[in-house]
């Protein structure tokens, strides 16, 4: 069986980076680089950002919710616990390791047999395995979420930019593969994108960002750049812990139950609606468009398909396509803002 995964579509509503004046990065020069070993878009995803609202609530450094209150940092999610198997956490920039931890085991949230258990085990170690390095002029990052036993590096010893510090995991409050990166400064926390502190301030303008990142990394770090994670063929109705545990599920086989086209999305806006259609031989032709989602949603999956009447499921090429469709912002007409293609061989 061959699966041609056709690169996704995109046509996204944001500009490229968040610019407000007085940033901290333009007095001392600091510049990051990406904290994994990984492909942007393809490997690994920028899953959560900065809530810059000091308050009760949640919002982006672009006025958007791509967020959760009361976080400190930014996610680089790996496609799943078996995607991120030997991707490497890398270090932003020149310093010295501070202090680690690198004794708690990798656990998804969802994998605890009850909250009581889960807060015994994280309680006060929420960042899991991972470290603090000094960059200097008062500047530090902070790496969570580690896998136990993967640290490279010791206290005291120096790194430079994309010296590899460990391993991605999911230990402390981690319900995915990622890895959480905090930038203080003076012991401030600092949002990367904006290079602000949490003040509440937002905005986008192209081609006047003044956040953190090395110049290089600017235009793989537009906001929104990645709704799409996954689309594929499966034959079963799929979960989203299978998803986090293995992206790519147990594949269509002729005697399959059930004949699954699925996709896969992150940081969903409410009103935003998922469209999909499926065709295969012997004229299979499916299609759905989903309901606006009621709220905002950091992932979401669905699928469409049906269960297997006969003796085996025709053999041929099976084709799927998604659409992700975003109404404006009066809430009227939407428009699609990222598609993408998948075909299957199946023999």
């Amino acid at each position: 069986m061959k699966v041609l995964d056709v690169r996704r579509v995109l046509c996204l509503c944001a500009g490229m980076l968040a610019v407000v004046s007085g940033a901290a990065s333009q007095e001392n020069g600091f510049r990051m680089g990406l904290p994994l070993d990984c492909v942007l878009g393809e490997t690994c995803f920028l899953q959560n950002y900065v809530d810059i609202d000091p308050g009760p609530g949640r919002r982006d450094y672009a006025c958007g919710q791509a967020t959760y209150d009361g976080h400190k940092g930014t996610d680089f999610r790996a496609l799943s616990v078996r995607a991120a198997r030997g991707m490497h956490v890398l270090a932003v920039a020149d310093g010295k390791v501070l202090r680690e931890r690198d004794d708690m085991p990798d656990k998804l949230l969802r994998d605890y047999a009850s909250r009581e258990e889960m807060k015994k085990v994280i309680s006060g170690r929420d960042c899991g395995n991972g470290m603090v390095i000094d960059h200097g002029s008062g500047w530090t990052t902070q790496y969570c979420h580690l896998r136990r036993g993967s640290l490279m590096v010791k206290p005291g010893q120096a790194v430079k930019r994309g010296d590899p510090l460990g391993l991605v995991g999911y230990s402390g409050r981690a319900d995915f593969a990622h890895v959480h990166i905090t930038v203080r400064h003076n012991d401030t926390v600092i949002d990367p994108f904006s290079g602000r502190k949490q003040d509440n301030a937002c905005g986008l303008k192209a081609g006047e960002a003044t956040g953190l990142w090395v110049d290089e990394l600017r235009d793989q770090m537009r906001y929104g750049a990645e709704v799409i994670l996954g689309v594929g063929f499966t034959g079963k109705p799929p979960t989203t812990g299978d998803f986090e545990r293995d992206h790519s599920l147990a594949p269509l086989e002729p005697g399959s139950n059930a004949l699954i086209l699925f996709a896969r999305m992150m940081n969903m806006r409410a009103g935003d609606r998922v469209r999909l259609s499926l065709r295969g031989p012997n004229n299979l032709k499916l299609d759905n468009t989903t309901k606006p989602l009621k709220r905002s949603k950091a992932t979401q999956f669905v699928y469409l398909g049906r269960k297997r009447k006969t003796e085996r499921w025709p053999s041929g090429q099976y084709r799927g396509g998604v659409a992700v469709i975003r109404r404006d912002a009066k809430g009227l007409a939407g428009r699609v803002i990222a598609t993408r293609k998948v075909a299957f061989d199946l023999p």
